[in-house]
This record gives C-alpha cells, structure tokens and sequence, in this order.
C-alpha cells in the first residue's frame, strides 16, 4: 500500500468560500444577501480563489525540500539509453571501387509524416565496402584433400572432374570454397553461378541439406544467412545466391593458400532441421564468381556533434557549460572536454569522472549531467575549520572550452518495428536501398523525477556497494536503465553470484518472444563492468538471462448477445498476455509491475482475468499448457489447476487461443 500522502492544509476552495459565509453569519449579522451576484459574496470567492493558490504552494514545500537534500546527497537524474539495430545497405550494382559508408555521419530514418517527425539512426562506426571477387576457388571431397582449381580475373571456370561441385554421389561434408583477400566482415555477397541441376531425393528447392559459412579461424566456422537463392539450393542449375555474412571473419589456411574462406556445405538436415533430404548427383559447375552488394551494419539511435564550443573559463572554481543538445547519452570512449591553454594554444584533454570525491586541485577532472547536458567543473568547498578544499582543477581564465564529442537522443520513440528505416538522409553513391530487419529496441526514456524520489533510500543504503542480493539488484537497475528488473540468487556452495536479468521492452503489454526477453551480450557486459567496481574483494557475480515459465491458455467462451465476438477475443488475449508477463503482468485489472519472482499461479486467477473482459458472458473451458518460448513446443496435456515456480523463475505467455461465441437457441 502506498504511504497516504501528508496535506499541509486540505481546504479547498469550496470549503474556503463556506468558512467565510458562516462567518458573516457570526460577525455581521446584518448582512443578509448571500447570492452569488453581491458585490462582497464575490470578494469572497476571490479571496478563497487566492488562498486555495497560497495553499497549493505551501504544500509543495516539503517536495521541494526533498528533492533538494537528494540533490544535496548528489542524487540526479538517470539519462536516457537509446536502442540500437543494425542496418542492410544495399548497392545498386557490383562496386568498381570501395564505397565508404561513415559512421556518425550516415544517418537512415523513418518516413517523415505530417503527425511524426523522422526518427534519426546513425551508422555505429565507419565502414568500407570493398570492391573485390574471389581469389581462389577450391573443392574438398570427404577423406580428401582440399584441391585448388585456377581463378582468373575473379572468376573460376573449372573443367573436366573439377566441375562437379561434390563428390560422386555428394556426401555429408563435401565442400566447396570461395577464397577473399579483404575480410568478409559483415558483407552481403552475391555469387553467381553457371551450373547444371544437382538431383536428390527429396531435396526441397527452398530447404536444402546445404550450409554456406565463413572462416572464423582455428577450424572455426560461422553460419551465414542466406537472402535470396535463386539456384534453389542447385536444383535450378544457374542463378545467383545471396548471402549476409557473419559480423566477424579470419585468414584460414586451405589448400596452400591464407584467405578469408567463404564455404558450401552439404549436410545431413535442412536449415529447418528436417532430415533425410540427400543428394543422389551433384551438379556441374561451369563458371562461378562472387562480389560485394551491400552490407548489415550496427546503428544507434542518437545524433552525433562533434567539436562543440562550450565558452571561456573565468577562472572560478564550479563553472558550469550547457551543451547545445540534452540530454545527451552516457560518455563514451574519445567523448571527452577539452581546454586549451591560453598562452600556448595547445587543446588538453580532460578525464570525465562520475563526481569529486576523490579528485584534488591538481586532477583535470569534469562531470555531466546526462539530463540537463550541463558539464560541470570542480567546485570548492569549504571546510568546518574554515578552510577552502578544491575538488578538481580550474580552467586559467581565458581559456576555451570544447566537447570532441557527444551524442544526444535516445528515448522509446527509438524502438521502431522491422523495416521501418528506410530513409537515406544523405545519398552515397552506389547505395540503392537500406532497411533495418529487425526491429529496434533498448530505447529508454530519461528518469523522471518520481521515479528518482523512490530510488533514493535505497541508494542512500547501499551507497553504491553491494553486500546482499537486494544490493545486487538495485545496482544491476543503476547499471543501465535498459535493465527493467534482475533477481539475486543465493550461492551455491561459496560459488559465484548468479544475478539474472530481464531487459526493458516497450511495449510490454502484448505476446513477448523469447529473443526479446533474452539480455543482449552488450548489456550484460555493461552491468558486469559496473557491478566489478562495486562488488566486494573476492566476490564473484555470473550474470544470466533470467529463467521463463512459459504458459499457453486455452479459452473457450461464451459472449455476450450484442458483443462482437471478434473483439471480445482480442481483448481477451491482450488481458491474458498483460496479466502472464514478467515486465506488466500479475495485476488483473490492467498493466502491473510484472510477475513476482518465485510467485505460483492459480488458474482460478485467470478465470478472474477473462471475466473482467467486457462482452464475456461466461467461460466454457479454460486450460494451461506448458511452452517452450525458444522452440514455441507446446506440452500435449493441461499443466493443472496450480503451478509452482522456482525463486528465480517468471511467468511468460506463450500463445493463447481464444475462440468466442455466442449462445445457441
């Protein structure tokens, strides 16, 4: 229950204007024309119109002075975090030279309308996009050596037994290699075949037993998507395949040669898992070539500035500079003040610290505040003996300073749907299209001040050390704000700290996919580098995706004469995926603060839930199943009337079914 908020005075004007009536009654009975028209009844309701005003800010005093003691004890604001995605740039035709794409610089948004303003990606980091074709071109039977067939001018035109691509008849494992000079980095890739049609049975066209990979080194390989391919896995013969390429790739040494290897695999189950399909004849081929057409690149939703003028030091200690854009993200690496020496015009850089606790007078040392986008200087601070303690250095007066960089954006309005990039704000030449195909996500607002307020005892308590599991948790929420919730296990036997994680997700209220509840890699390596610093000697954390119990229901149910029995279904799933959800669920009547950890779930809960949805008239079945939220497998027999989760486990819905209608006469 939340603590009953403490009124200073809870009149009103209402209660002012009666209290003043009455006392006319009292003090000056001969007044007796209390109508709404009279001059003095009018007076009146002025005055208790401006006493109500009075009021109101006399019972903003204490939030007020609460805010200032938290601004006192260096409480602010968290800044936003801003989602991320990754980008497919597109070309036109095969490069004749690199096409550089830069990054900070190349922006891609959403079509501008005349309700929303474009939402702004910039391209993470720069990148080339070579113009390049195979270097080399070999085959490798199973049990043989890899055998290298010539490539002239990119190109390979083998001949005689070399044009069979696989063994005769293919086996699993058989390969063939495409071999590059420049890496294979994240690259879209064309390759066009001239080729006879393989023959198998029951090898489908559009899942065939064929794996293409890219060298990762040390007999590594990594799996590459295929886009497009028009030779239907050889069975068309001739065509084009392409492929989008790994984010890394490394030299291999094959068949002699040190290359950046592109492979065709043939294995013993489809890309979808399906078992069987084999290769009875493989096919001949006549030339085959393969160039660059295009790139998936990371991008983020901020706006770089660089080289930004903050103004001139005074030479005063706890100078404060606003940057022209807030609020800004957190600082990241070359993202730093700069001052420059007044005599000699020489720029120095300036090391950003969280606060001044332990800077001295001789440390060049600066803060920000991510919200207000202020850069703030070491104050001095006087003593209780009297003396003057200055907490970092000070610019010499006359000296100019400058921010390298900074990015500012973020916020929800970041996390677009799949394909909703489309806009190239900038041509570069040769790009033809880019999209983003997946959707983005990790965009989160900036703190408010509410949220702050309630923050606060707990960061007053641990001061920023963790000791205990509720330590771990707050911190692991301070870390990033796309941490929406974590839990903190014990340990088992002096092991490590399992700490587990449940990322933000806007918006929350609908069917969430097992990819979406997962913690990027980037954010758990943010969490774990902030918690390193805060975490006790000989202390070891393990942090980890949290564990989901995923659940279906079935519902079959009887509407309400009027009601419209497609509606009501929606309406009854949207209730089902909001009250089973480990961001918003556990609350009946509408979004809550998620599903309680550890917490059981009676099925009478859920008979609760369907009836409050307007139009149901009554529920003929409702049953639980059991789901797999990876694979999506749904167990074969109800879960019964009540299920018990571990202490570290939540709630998440899987897919519901729900089927309406009305009664029959």
């Amino acid at each position: 229950m939340r603590l009953p908020e403490i009124q200073l005075d809870d009149r009103r004007f209402q209660d002012l204007v009666s209290e003043a009536r009455t006392r006319i009654a009292r003090s000056c009975p001969e007044w007796t024309e209390h109508n709404v028209s009279d001059p003095g009844i009018t007076l009146i309701e002025l005055f208790a119109w401006m006493t109500e005003m009075t009021i109101y800010r006399l019972n903003r005093v204490p939030d007020k002075l609460h805010v200032a003691l938290l601004d006192l004890l260096g409480i602010r604001l968290d800044g936003p975090a801003a989602a991320t995605t990754s980008l497919r740039f597109k070309l036109a035709d095969a490069p004749s030279e690199p096409i550089v794409i830069t990054g900070g610089e190349t922006e891609v948004g959403t079509p501008r309308t005349a309700h929303d303003e474009s939402i702004i990606y910039q391209v993470d980091e720069d990148f080339t996009i070579p113009s390049m074709t195979p270097a080399a071109y070999v085959l490798q039977r199973v049990g043989q050596t890899p055998k290298n067939v010539g490539v002239a001018d990119g190109e390979a035109r083998p001949q005689g037994s070399d044009q069979l691509a696989f063994g005769t008849p293919p086996q699993v494992g058989d390969c063939l290699y495409l071999g590059f000079e420049d890496p294979l980095d994240r690259l879209i890739i064309q390759i066009d075949v001239d080729a006879s049609q393989a023959r198998g049975a029951g090898v489908n066209p559009e899942d065939p037993p064929l794996r293409w990979e890219v060298s990762q080194g040390d007999n590594e390989w990594a799996p590459a998507e295929v886009l497009e391919d028009l030779t239907g896995g050889f069975n068309y013969g001739s065509g084009t395949v392409e492929l989008e390429l790994p984010p890394r790739s490394s030299i291999a040494p094959i068949a002699g040669q040190r290359l950046y290897w592109l492979r065709c695999r043939i294995t013993d189950t489809t890309a979808s898992g399906r078992q069987g399909a084999t290769y009875s004849h493989a096919p001949e081929i006549y030339s085959i070539t393969a160039v660059p057409m295009g790139a998936r690149l990371p991008a983020t939703h901020a706006s770089l500035i660089e080289r930004e003028t903050l103004g001139v030091s005074d030479g005063t200690p706890g100078q404060q500079f606003p940057l022209r854009h807030k609020p800004i993200l957190k600082v990241g690496p070359g993202e730093t003040l700069e001052v420059q020496d007044p005599d000699t015009g020489d720029w120095v850089r300036w090391e950003w610290r969280p606060d001044f606790v332990s800077s001295t007078e001789h440390d060049r040392h600066f803060t920000v505040d991510l919200v207000s986008g202020e850069v703030e200087l070491g104050p001095a601070i006087r003593e209780t003996s009297g003396r003057w303690i200055q907490y970092g250095a000070v610019p010499p007066k006359g000296a100019v300073l400058r921010f390298t960089r900074y990015r500012h954006g973020g916020g929800r309005d970041g996390n677009v749907t799949a394909h909703s990039l489309t806009v190239l704000k900038s041509t570069i030449a040769g790009v033809d299209t880019v999209t983003n195909p997946d959707a983005a996500s990790g965009g989160v607002d900036a703190e408010i001040l509410t949220h702050a307020r309630q923050r606060a005892s707990m960061e007053i308590r641990s001061r920023y050390r963790a000791v205990t599991a509720e330590d771990f948790e707050f911190l692991a929420g301070e870390a990033s704000p796309r941490v929406a919730r974590a839990v903190c296990i014990p340990p088992r036997d002096g092991g490590a700290i399992p700490l587990h994680l449940v990322p933000r997700i806007y918006p929350a209220d609908r069917r969430l996919h097992y990819e979406e509840l997962m913690p990027e890699p980037e954010l758990l390596n943010e969490v774990g580098e902030y918690l390193d610093e805060r975490r006790l000697i000989g202390t070891t954390v393990e942090l980890k995706p949290c564990r989901y119990r995923g659940l279906s229901v079935v519902v079959d149910l009887q509407a309400r004469p009027l009601a419209d029995t497609a509606r009501v279904e929606q309406d009854v799933a949207h209730a089902l995926y909001t009250y089973l959800n480990p961001l918003v669920g556990g609350n009946p009547t509408g979004p809550g603060a998620g599903w309680a950890f550890g917490r059981a779930l009676n099925q009478g809960e859920l008979y609760g839930v369907v009836h409050a949805v307007e139009g149901v008239e009554f529920v003929r079945i409702l049953r639980l199943y059991e789901t797999n939220l990876e694979t999506g497998e749904q167990s074969a027999k109800p879960s019964g009337t009540h299920i018990v989760l571990e202490p570290d486990e939540l709630i998440a819905s899987g897919l519901h079914i729900v089927k309406a209608s009305h009664r029959e006469d």
